[in-house]
């Protein structure tokens, strides 16, 4: 009997330290298990563990602050990558990251549309998106030298009949305890509109100088002639007279020089007020009439009664009108006063009134036409020079009307004359 007494009370007392071991140690440590597991997932909600035996709790307290800390580091890593995803898509440059193969990993809006690229490149190489190998160069040269690298290189791309100028910068994306390259990050400028203008800016000077070069060579070479002295009174009065008119060349033209400099100012001296079309073109006709009776020629005015005014600088239009008449009449009618008609006509379209210069001449090649507004374009070679133009006529009339908020047409067959029609708005 006591035998039987001492098992039982064995037994209840090893179930009794098998209930303490579930409850107070299996269980917790299960539960804490199950934390780990969750946060080992990703889910970095609170931790909440309660009525935990004394010997978990400490343990339960890092897990709640290991559970806090990573929620806020994903929390900044979430705000970090929505910044940095708007500082891409908001650049105006291009912006090309690589991996260490230089495969693409991220392209910026920027780029896609900088070189036209269609469908998703991640996971692409350079040269496969980018048609050719200039940019792998540089990013190349950069992850062998460790070094930022920067190029200029001239790519076609597709969609794009003329070729792109692309500034590149490269620089490897190393990670502060690694030797190896991370990968590549590369900043695309494309300084394409400025290297057109710094073209045309080369070009202009040129054209300038050229201009500049013809009259004043004469005038030296006359000047040289006069003071060497006995000069006769004639060659004396000829020499005199050549001077003035390569002199009133050149004025003619810094004064062109100086309206197209103003009128590509986007019209800022501009004094527009209410003014009648039809005046304009009577006062133009008026004080080209010396010329137009030089040339044989015949200028007939056709504008229709009741015309609305509009708002327009006069001086400044009337310029450009005469300009349109003297092209008229120097290339629009026979150079050996043979005469011919210039047609002038006013038309109200809508909201615009059209204003059109049509000749009898030779016309315009077709291939000259796209150029034909261009400053010292010159349709035939020299021929604007043996005329007395200055080559930058048509182009003060574009500037003039753009700066009107109008434009400006040309249509012209060759043999069949030319009509130049200016819209300003009404």
């Amino acid at each position: 009997m006591k035998e039987a007494l001492l098992w039982g009370a064995g037994f209840l007392f090893a179930g009794s330290c098998l209930w303490w071991i579930i409850f107070s140690v299996v269980l917790p440590a299960g539960e804490l298990l199950e934390v780990l597991r969750r946060i080992a997932d990703g889910d970095f909600r609170p931790v909440i563990l309660s009525g935990l035996p004394r010997l978990f709790r400490q343990h339960a307290g890092e897990l709640r602050v290991i559970a806090e800390t990573l929620a806020r580091q994903k929390s900044l890593l979430a705000e970090e990558e929505i910044s940095i995803s708007v500082i891409l898509e908001s650049m105006t440059e291009g912006v090309v990251i690589t991996g260490e193969d230089l495969r693409i990993r991220l392209v910026n809006k920027a780029a896609v549309a900088m070189f036209n690229l269609r469908g998703d490149v991640k996971g692409l190489l350079l040269p496969e998106v980018f048609m050719g190998h200039e940019l792998q160069g540089v990013a190349q040269r950069a992850a062998t030298t460790g070094e930022v690298q920067r190029g200029e290189l001239t790519l076609g791309i597709p969609g794009r009949s003329e070729r792109c100028h692309l500034v590149v910068t490269a620089a490897t994306l190393n990670a502060p305890d690694l030797e190896s390259s991370g990968g590549c990050l590369m900043v695309l400028h494309d300084v394409t509109r400025l290297r057109e203008l710094e073209s045309v800016r080369r070009e202009f000077v040129a054209n300038v100088s050229h201009e500049f070069r013809t009259p004043l060579s004469i005038i030296n070479g006359y000047l040289e002639t006069l003071q060497e002295g006995g000069v006769g009174r004639e060659m004396m009065r000829k020499s005199i007279t050549v001077m003035r008119r390569h002199a009133d060349r050149l004025n003619h033209l810094i004064e062109d020089l100086l309206t197209i400099s103003r009128m590509e100012e986007k019209g800022g001296s501009l004094e527009t007020i209410p003014t009648d079309v039809g005046v304009l073109l009577t006062n133009v006709i008026e004080h080209l009439e010396s010329e137009v009776k030089e040339r044989g020629a015949r200028v007939r005015l056709e504008v229709p009664s009741g015309l609305p005014a509009i708002n327009v600088d006069g001086y400044r239009i009337e310029q450009a009108f005469s300009n349109l008449l003297v092209n008229a009449l120097r290339h629009g009618v026979s150079q050996e006063g043979g005469g011919g008609d210039v047609v002038i006509s006013v038309l109200l379209q809508g909201s615009e009134m059209a204003i059109s210069f049509r000749d009898q001449g030779p016309g315009i090649p077709l291939h000259d036409q796209e150029h034909i507004f261009e400053r010292f374009y010159r349709v035939g070679g020299d021929r604007t020079r043996h005329t007395g133009g200055t080559g930058l006529g048509l182009s003060i009339v574009k500037n003039v009307v753009q700066a009107h908020g109008g434009r400006v047409a040309l249509s012209s067959r060759p043999g069949e004359g030319s009509t130049f029609t200016i819209f300003l708005p009404v």
